[in-house]
């Protein structure tokens, strides 16, 4: 078995976030009575809202930093835990668009790829290629592309990432039979070169850009397509906030190395995704950090753009915490493998879970349960599970 005091140092999360200090320091000069020095005929409950009230005022310009520690008066506690009555989720499920009962990929992938997105790609790259040839004359030829040519080119490109050859070229070689394909029937291979060279999303002399925006050359296609997720389904109550990453080696300001991630190098981007089905309903590109060379709040950041900050609508969180964050429970005894123990305060729960190392949890969406052990195998991948409380 692991050493427990190592392995309570594992970090369960690469999301950073930052507590403001000044926070300590009016809790040390706070001179209100204490809750038990109130009058019987004052409630309560109502006093810790005054309570909450108060610590707000003191910060007024940096409140909604403030808010994570409001309503946490309690101790942790390792037993008598008590129940919490939860919202439930108030949103509809589903498609929010009528399909016929056996659909074709091809219907459904045009409600993405709408006639609107044809168009842009259409118009923009045409630009791009009259810019580029004014400014520098060239010698190859250039026909305008037209709508069914371009929706060539991309399901071309979508085929290509799927069969996988050596080279973009190979995919057109007609002499070896290893590398034979029909794409040479679809499209020339000159052709399909200069399209790809000229291919573009946005005008490069509009105005109407934020070019500090590092993705300001495909922002509109980003925004598109997350609105358009957004416009077709609605996903369920259980959804997951992750760091996932697109595989790219070139040079690029923002490039990121995780080594922890199968896919080490590459751009990193922050998806929202149901649990289920893995439907992408939200995505964010990350391109570094925000308001200064030193980014705090990254994670409060993201789960709001992300639209999840919504208790209201009956959305509860559950996730890995780091060991060394402020305000979790002291580091608990050695365990043996696979048991787990389970502290409470106010409406969070926390799980401490011997792995390989010890998995902590934090919580505010499952009832805790008493301390007990759980195997780590799922039975519909072809091994037992348990739970023994």
């Amino acid at each position: 078995m692991a050493d427990s005091s190592e392995a309570y140092a594992s970090e369960g999360s690469d999301i950073d976030e930052v507590i403001d200090s000044d926070f300590n320091k009016i809790i040390e000069d706070d001179t209100r009575p204490d809750v038990n020095d109130i009058p019987d005929d004052v409630d309560v409950p109502a006093y810790r809202v005054v309570s909450e009230q108060w610590i707000l005022a003191m910060f007024q310009e940096g409140a909604e930093d403030m808010r994570d520690f409001v309503g946490f008066q309690e101790e942790w506690k390792t037993n008598n835990f008590h129940s919490r009555e939860k919202i439930l989720y108030n949103r509809e499920p589903g498609a929010k668009i009528e399909l016929p009962d056996v659909v074709r990929s091809i219907q459904v992938f045009s409600h993405i790829f709408t006639e609107e997105l044809w168009m842009r790609l259409v118009t923009e790259t045409n630009l791009y290629a009259a810019q580029t040839r004014s400014a520098t004359p060239s010698k190859s030829k250039w026909v305008p592309i037209i709508v069914t040519e371009m929706k060539t080119f991309v399901g071309l490109c979508l085929a290509m990432g799927i069969l996988r050859l050596p080279s973009r070229r190979d995919f057109c070689r007609q002499k070896k039979w290893l590398y034979r394909t029909t794409i040479p029937q679809a499209i020339s291979r000159d052709r399909f070169d200069i399209i790809w060279r000229y291919l573009h999303l946005q005008d490069n002399n509009s105005n109407d850009v934020n070019r500090s925006d590092k993705l300001w050359k495909v922002r509109w296609y980003l925004d598109y397509l997350k609105d358009r997720f957004q416009e077709l389904y609605e996903v369920d109550g259980f959804v997951s906030v992750d760091e996932s990453m697109v595989k790219f080696k070139g040079r690029l300001a923002f490039r990121q190395y995780l080594p922890l991630k199968p896919t080490k190098w590459g751009i990193k981007v922050w998806v929202m995704a149901e649990n289920s089905t893995g439907y992408v309903s939200n995505f964010q590109v990350y391109t570094g950090r925000e308001g200064g060379s030193s980014e705090k709040g990254l994670a409060h950041r993201v789960v709001m753009d992300h639209n999840l900050d919504l208790k209201a609508h009956g959305l509860y969180t559950c996730g890995t915490v780091r060991s060394n964050r402020k305000g979790i429970p002291p580091k608990p005894p050695a365990m043996d493998k696979r048991r787990y123990q389970v502290s409470q305060k106010d409406d969070l729960t926390f799980c401490a879970w011997q792995d390989t190392k010890v998995v902590l949890v934090l919580l505010n969406y499952h009832e805790p349960m008493a301390e007990g052990s759980v195997r780590r195998r799922h039975p519909h991948r072809g091994h037992s599970a348990s739970v023994h409380l």
